[in-house]
């Protein structure tokens, strides 16, 4: 047991990190911004008081807890997504590890999971339909999702050796 908790934290924590550092150079390179966590934190807080839409009216900085919040979920769904893959591919995954699971894991799920949840809940609507720059949006969440699926990878082979 503890080798799988030690492997999902690792697996998990590890390719968040790897899709963090992806965001700060694309926003250096295209100046399109990261993900604002602490927005993300805003919105988990007021889904608790029945709010399941972000209420766009707030337009102050999103305050520590609110950064706190959304930083902490983004590493907790991290590692939710290493606890999925050996959910789906079961424990041997971990001994020997194979890159299809962290492609439907790591780009299909995780891509589908912001299009289809978050992308909503932030105001965005179903897909983004409701945001005027759908492609370069599209674009920008699957090569997210494929470097975090690369380090899904990278992390399980370290891990099983």
């Amino acid at each position: 047991m503890e080798n799988i908790i030690l492997f999902c934290l690792i697996v998990g924590i590890g390719s968040t990190i790897a899709l963090d550092v992806w965001g700060v150079l694309a926003k250096t390179i295209t100046k399109i911004p990261p993900t604002d966590w602490g927005i993300v934190g805003r919105w988990l807080i007021g889904i608790t008081s029945g709010n399941f839409v972000l209420d766009q009216s707030n337009k102050n900085a999103p305050s520590l807890i609110e950064k706190a919040t959304g930083w902490v979920f983004h590493y907790l769904v991290g590692i939710a997504y290493a606890v999925l893959i050996l959910l789906i591919y079961g424990v041997g995954f971990i001994e020997n590890p194979t890159v299809m699971p962290t492609v439907i894991v790591g780009v299909i799920l995780s891509t589908l999971a912001g299009l289809g949840i978050l992308m909503p809940g932030l105001g965005g609507g179903f897909f983004a339909r409701l945001i005027p720059n759908k492609l370069q949006t599209y674009v920008y969440i699957i090569v997210a999702h494929i470097i975090f699926a690369i380090a899904q990878f990278g992390f399980a082979v370290w891990f099983s050796r």
